[in-house]
């Protein structure tokens, strides 16, 4: 009889846990089909329905879930209308929205992990299909800015840069915010994807910003010498055993006393440890994707590269994310 009572209680607790699992599916699905927009200012769900050429008993369960999570609640006359915090921040149209994350979340991330058990027992891995998710990658990454643009900008205004380049710069967040704090600095974005690129350079045009659709290898080949050289979100498409070579062939373009500043989640930092294990987990499922580094190993190949450790800074402690800057000896 106790073991029965325990098994319930295990099976209970783990009903609990999924809880929060339906929270992010919900948010998701209304972020994806902008359904918190739909239900803005209050609607029936039959009118929902049929305006947006939805099918109607499903979007009944969705709203019914909503309900129950807390995203949506209903008016006196009967209409469901979504909560103000759900139109703010998970509606695609608003500037506040972080929807973009529960996207590479639900749609990346999670469905990576599904497939583990078959990885593991078949010992195969995956293929990161980067030009699909590029778009997504780009927006995330845009998030990430708002909290590390306030100490780029001190680093920027500390070593005075007469020109900088970013790669992998996707939209340009970083060179756009470095250019409203300094009008007369020379900035170049290296991003890969065209189609990011080719956005990146239509809005950054007015502001004087070069944005080049190539490998950063090609860069890094060319001869052209910099003062300042960002390695944000990238340390990860590259073996532990290659990046050595990376700063070193990153320090070799660099003026004397050029710097460098690094953006990533860090293993053994003390900080957002869970998330960087799931995230270690994802990049492991991938054949083209290599795991996460950690503080010692950065310090260890800057130091080969002739390249000094001056700054490590956590900006997103929950997800393990760190700031480093480095100078040239």
């Amino acid at each position: 009889m106790v073991k029965e009572i325990q098994k319930f209680w295990q099976a209970r607790n783990w009903m609990k846990s999924n809880e929060s699992f339906l929270t992010t599916w919900h948010a998701h699905v209304g972020y994806k089909l902008d359904l918190f927009d739909s239900f803005a200012g209050g609607a029936k769900v039959q009118e929902v329905a049929a305006r947006d050429e939805l099918n109607g008993q499903l979007l009944l369960r969705w709203v019914e879930v909503g309900l129950e999570v807390g995203h949506l609640k209903k008016t006196v006359t009967g209409k469901v209308k979504s909560k103000k915090k759900m139109v703010k921040f998970v509606s695609a149209k608003s500037k506040d929205s972080v929807g973009i994350l529960l996207r590479e979340m639900m749609e990346l991330h999670i469905p990576t992990l599904m497939q583990y058990p078959d990885l593991m027992k078949n010992n195969e891995q995956l293929s990161y299909l980067e030009d699909k998710f590029a778009n997504v990658v780009a927006e995330t990454s845009a998030l990430l800015e708002k909290a590390s643009v306030p100490p780029m900008i001190k680093w920027v205004n500390k070593y005075k840069p007469g020109n900088i380049v970013d790669f992998g710069c996707g939209y340009g967040g970083y060179l756009k915010k470095i250019r409203d704090a300094d009008d007369q600095v020379t900035l170049t974005g290296i991003e890969i994807s065209k189609e990011v690129a080719d956005e990146a350079a239509e809005k950054l045009k007015s502001r004087r910003i070069e944005v080049r659709n190539e490998d950063m290898q090609e860069f890094l080949n060319s001869g052209e010498q910099v003062d300042m050289v960002m390695l944000h979100n990238l340390l990860y498409y590259y073996p532990p055993e290659d990046r050595p070579a990376l700063f070193k062939d990153v320090a070799s373009i660099l003026s004397d006393k050029g710097t460098v500043t690094v953006i990533s989640p860090l293993t053994d930092s003390g900080h957002g440890q869970t998330f960087a294990a799931a995230f270690n987990t994802f990049m492991t499922a991938h054949k083209n994707l290599y795991p996460l580094p950690t503080e010692k190993e950065i310090e260890e190949a800057a130091k080969e590269a002739g390249l000094k450790v001056k700054m490590s800074k956590p900006i997103i402690k929950e997800g393990g994310w760190f700031l480093v800057g480095l100078e040239k000896k």
